[in-house]
């Protein structure tokens, strides 16, 4: 639904979902994209914790999956309304990912909807989460029917969860989004777990993004390290799409 503010968002059950957007930047520091995210509210207008939500008792696996294709809908909405320009970061979840008529929806509904907004695919990265699969095998096997269709693929939060190096040599993703916790531990002195997610990317040709960028030491390190992109509070926070302006700062990569 369009809101009053002039963004979209979206109800479901009890609860209001509303987009927000951090800003993704390249190494020399001009903007790259957005990673998308969902903020929800209860029926009281308060903000919830988006991952205890998403993964307490309150939701089934039905729901996460509709919560899923939900996002990703008012998200594009969004973005196309209030940005368009470089990429967008849309996470997904991998429950999602092997639900048989996501496939579908994805070509026959996504697709299409992405370019009437007067976006491009290759705007698109779809952001594997890092959560636990049921069958990995099938969700290897629905990244790549979705790269055929010529979707990107990111891997999000490398070195904790699922997001092993086992699931990035399987899925070979375009980016490998390396955990804030890598980055935290290299700074203390402890370089190891990121230097070798970084030569595993190198390996596998995919590019580099290091989440957790909170301040200039960490920002300072990103750089030192060569990683192509950056994502932190040092960089930018997230913000609902209301509160962004039409015209950001940022200097577009080309």
């Amino acid at each position: 639904m369009l809101s009053d503010d002039d963004s979209y968002s979206v109800v479901y059950d009890r609860y209001v979902m509303k987009s927000a957007f951090q800003p993704i930047v390249s190494l020399s520091g001009k903007l790259f994209g957005y990673e998308a995210l969902l903020r929800v509210f209860d029926e009281t207008g308060d903000q919830l914790l988006t991952e205890p939500f998403f993964t307490s008792e309150l939701l089934t696996e039905r729901d996460r999956i509709n919560i899923d294709r939900l996002a990703k809908v008012i998200h594009l909405r969004n973005f196309s309304r209030f940005l368009s320009r470089g990429t967008l970061f849309l996470n997904m979840i991998p429950a999602a990912v092997i639900d048989a008529d996501t496939h579908i929806l994805t070509k026959n509904a996504l697709i299409p909807r992405v370019i009437d907004l007067g976006l491009s695919i290759d705007q698109i990265y779809f952001e594997v989460l890092e959560h636990f699969c049921s069958d990995d095998v099938r969700l290897v096997q629905s990244l790549q029917s979705m790269r055929q269709q010529g979707l990107r693929i990111a891997i999000d939060d490398y070195g904790v969860g699922a997001s092993s190096e086992l699931r990035v040599r399987e899925v070979k993703p375009e980016i490998i989004k390396m955990d804030k916790s890598l980055l935290a531990e290299y700074i203390n002195g402890e370089p190891g777990k990121l230097l070798k997610a970084m030569e595993l990317a190198c390996e596998l040709d995919a590019k580099v993004l290091l989440e957790g960028v909170e301040d200039p030491r960490c920002y300072q390190a990103a750089q030192a390290l060569g990683a192509d992109y950056m994502q932190g509070y040092y960089i930018g926070r997230p913000e609902l799409v209301q509160c962004l302006s039409r015209e950001q700062e940022w200097a577009y990569t080309d």
